[in-house]
């Protein structure tokens, strides 16, 4: 009998420490898309960075500072566009995203270029 109430106490101090375990956050669950797009060569075209939340609320981040007007400056546009998009993915990162997918795409008839970043929550 001693052996039974033993256990049995035992039992009942695992179960009731269980209760004090931390228990994680629930963070938002799906993915979170970020686009970059641009349409090097044009002055009238300003660079943006788009975040699409898991929610589908979308922010829209503009780029003034990234700007091309001719050839060279188009590349220099590209360069600052993707270091833009790298900054953010940072960021990101540092908030427990993790990334899943990349594509690049063309759009339009004035050749937007997008880049397209998937990422989860992990």
């Amino acid at each position: 009998m001693k052996k039974i109430s033993l256990f049995l106490a035992l039992g009942l101090a695992a179960a009731g420490s269980w209760a004090f375990y931390p228990k994680t956050t629930a963070a938002p669950r799906g993915y979170l898309m970020l686009i970059g797009s641009g349409r090097p060569g044009t002055e009238s075209s300003v660079p943006e960075l788009t975040t699409i939340q898991p929610d589908g609320q979308r922010q829209v981040q503009l780029l003034p500072a990234v700007k091309s007007s001719s050839e060279r400056s188009s590349t220099d546009a590209a360069v600052g566009l993707h270091r833009a998009e790298l900054l953010r993915l940072n960021a990101l990162y540092a908030q427990g995203w993790r990334l899943v997918s990349t594509a690049q795409s063309t759009v339009g008839t004035g050749a937007t270029t997008e880049t397209i970043y998937l990422l989860e929550r992990k």
